[in-house]
C-alpha cells in the first residue's frame, strides 16, 4: 500500500461518523407536536414565556417534534369507523390517520406513555401497553376529509371498539380530540 493510500485510509478511519438522520423539520402548518422525553427533535426548545397556544397551555419543552401534513401522511394511514359525538348527538364517522404508535416512534418515543392535549387544556395519559394493544389512530381525517380547527381537529385520537370490558371503559377519556400537544413520558 502506498503512502498516500495508507494516508487516506488513516483519516477515514479516524474521521467521526456521521450524525444519526434527524427528523426532518417541517414543511408545511404544524398539526401536532410532541414533546418531552423524545428522541428526536426538529423544532427549537420552548420556555415558559413564548406566548401563543402553548404558552396559555403551560406548555414548555428542550426537545419536541412537529409534525405537518406530509409527514402524518407518510405513515400508514388506518380508519376506524365508530359512533361519536355529544351523547344526544352522536353519528358514524371513519376516522383515518396514522397509528399512534407509530407517530410515537418517528419521535423517538417507542414505549412511553402519551398525553394527548386539546386546545383547551384537557390532557389524558394513553400508557404504552395501551398503545401498544389496542393500536388507536392519530387521527387526521373524518370521513375522508382533513379534520380542521373547530371540528374534532386538526387531530384526535380514536380507538377502536374492544369487548374488553375495563379498556372499554378507560377509551372515552382518552379520546382527546382538538389535539395540538401531545406531551411524552
Amino acid at each position: 500500500m502506498t503512502l498516500a493510500r495508507t494516508a487516506a485510509l488513516c483519516v477515514a478511519l479516524l474521521s467521526p461518523l456521521p450524525a444519526v438522520a434527524e427528523i426532518a423539520a417541517p414543511t408545511g402548518p404544524v398539526l401536532v407536536t410532541l414533546g418531552g422525553a423524545v428522541g428526536e427533535s426538529n423544532l427549537p426548545r420552548r420556555g415558559a414565556d413564548d406566548g401563543g397556544l402553548f404558552g396559555f397551555l403551560e406548555v414548555e419543552y428542550d426537545a419536541a417534534v412537529g409534525l405537518d401534513t406530509a409527514m402524518l401522511g407518510s405513515l400508514p394511514q388506518h380508519t376506524i369507523t365508530i359512533p361519536y359525538g355529544p351523547e344526544d348527538n352522536q353519528r358514524t364517522y371513519a376516522f383515518s390517520g396514522p397509528f399512534l404508535a407509530d407517530v410515537m416512534t418517528m419521535a423517538g418515543a417507542n414505549g412511553k406513555s402519551a398525553l394527548p392535549m386539546a386546545m383547551d387544556g384537557y390532557q389524558a395519559e394513553i400508557p404504552w401497553d395501551m398503545i401498544e394493544r389496542l393500536n388507536p389512530i392519530l387521527a387526521t381525517h373524518a370521513d375522508g376529509a382533513p379534520m380542521g380547527i373547530g371540528g374534532y381537529g386538526p387531530t384526535i385520537v380514536v380507538f377502536a371498539p374492544t369487548d374488553n370490558a375495563e379498556d372499554a371503559e378507560a377509551i372515552p377519556a382518552m379520546q382527546v380530540w382538538a389535539i395540538a400537544y401531545i406531551g411524552i413520558e
